[in-house]
């Protein structure tokens, strides 16, 4: 197994994996129509108020009071963005260059993302610069991306800094030159860059621009995999793997490469999706005799809340069996077309992991969408995750379904 540079091209991975969340510009370029009502704010966006036509197409694309809906958020993006709102713009740009709501379009996410880029805003500039050094030779522009990099470095953007030094260590767009990549990584790494502590671990495993040091590379690659960054998980692991500045221990190693081949699936500890979410505003049920008689009686009586607790409480079983699993689905359905949100959300986990069900994720997604619609905040935390599995093309599918459920 051999030591890799990270994938450093990353549309972001916050909200949801394939399209990055907006940060903290969010809150500045809602200019205060962020907590706003929904009636004022959709009344505001119909006027064509920019800020809140941006405000509005974030609570739809998070689904926040609202059902989530990819195509309709970049509808309202366009109209803010071509009235020049900045960061409207910068988020068509990642719609388009992820096809997400949109048809994906290269020329069209860089002709918005250009938009954005003019106000010299740091994170626009690096944004820009992630989809110009994408692409296949010939379309890509390393060399225009690591001038936008230098300028969003200088700006204090600390990813800016960490894939403008990707660029010297790889020679890509820029003469190769480790030294520069060293001391480009060197600042973000002690601020706890994850990735930058990656990358100068990696320096200093393979000796370049700076002394062979496998046992610095290791603190660095430790402190990176802490974080919980996959691929210094893997270059972790090579280090025990092989006894590079830390003792052999070959079981440590195959732990690390099975955390670094996880696929999104950070939402549970045994690295799948989880069997079943609880509800914490419900309080803990009353497993004693007394009290799963009184549960029974509520399943039998048609009860949602005692379905999706009875569902629950059958998904505890380490081992359910086949025949448990398709009780559980059976109640976290008729609980969920009862309205319960919370057995929407482990409906949706069944269909994503096929227990009990055929595998569908599209249908998994839209019982997730559902659910955070109708205030289950896990759902929406799951679904961010689970959407690294989907396509674009699942997930549009699946807010279609959910909004054709919801108006059922």
């Amino acid at each position: 197994m051999t030591l890799a540079l990270p994938r450093v091209f990353q549309v972001g991975v916050l909200s949801f994996c394939l399209l990055g969340a907006p940060g903290a510009l969010w809150a500045q370029q809602g200019n205060g129509w962020t907590g706003a009502d929904l009636a004022q704010l959709q009344t505001a966006s119909d006027q064509g108020v920019p800020e809140a036509q941006y405000a509005l197409a974030m609570r739809v694309e998070h689904g926040d009071g609202v059902l989530q809906n990819y195509a309709l958020a970049a509808e309202w993006l366009a109209r803010a963005a071509k009235q020049g709102h900045s960061a409207s713009a910068n988020r068509l740009g990642q719609y388009f260059h992820a096809g997400l709501g949109v048809e994906q379009n290269r020329e069209a996410a860089i002709q918005w993302l250009e938009q954005a880029a003019e106000t010299g805003e740091a994170q626009y500039l690096y944004d820009l610069a992630v989809v110009l050094e994408e692409g296949p030779e010939g379309v890509a522009d390393p060399a225009r991306a690591a001038e936008l990099y230098q300028t969003a470095a200088d700006l204090g953007l600390l990813d800016a800094m960490v894939s403008l030094g990707v660029l010297y260590q790889n020679g890509n767009g820029v003469e190769q030159d480790f030294s520069r990549a060293k001391a480009l990584y060197e600042g973000p790494a002690e601020q706890g860059h994850a990735r930058a502590q990656n990358n100068l671990g990696l320096l200093y495993v393979r000796g370049e621009g700076v002394p062979q040091d496998y046992a610095r590379a290791f603190e660095l690659f430790d402190a990176a995999a802490a974080k919980g960054l996959k691929v210094a998980m893997g270059n972790l692991g090579v280090m025990y793997e092989n006894g590079f500045g830390v003792a052999t221990d070959e079981k440590r190693a195959a732990e690390l490469y099975r955390l670094a081949a996880r696929d999104g699936q950070e939402i549970d500890s045994d690295g799948g999706v989880p069997r079943a979410v609880f509800d914490p505003r419900l309080a803990a049920p009353d497993t004693s005799p007394d009290g799963m008689a009184r549960l029974q009686n509520g399943v039998r009586a048609g009860d949602p809340l005692a379905m999706y607790t009875a569902g629950w409480l059958i998904m505890q079983d380490p081992e359910p069996g086949q025949e448990g699993l398709r009780q559980a689905a059976q109640l976290f359905r008729a609980s969920a077309q009862a309205g319960n949100p919370a057995a929407m959300a482990n409906l949706g986990l069944m269909y994503f992991d096929g227990r009990a069900v055929p595998q569908d994720f599209a249908l998994g997604y839209m019982w997730l969408v559902l659910a955070g619609t109708a205030g289950f905040t896990q759902a929406l935390d799951l679904s961010a995750v689970l959407a690294s599995r989907m396509t674009p093309g699942q997930i549009s599918e699946a807010q279609q379904m959910a909004e054709a459920r919801a108006g059922q």
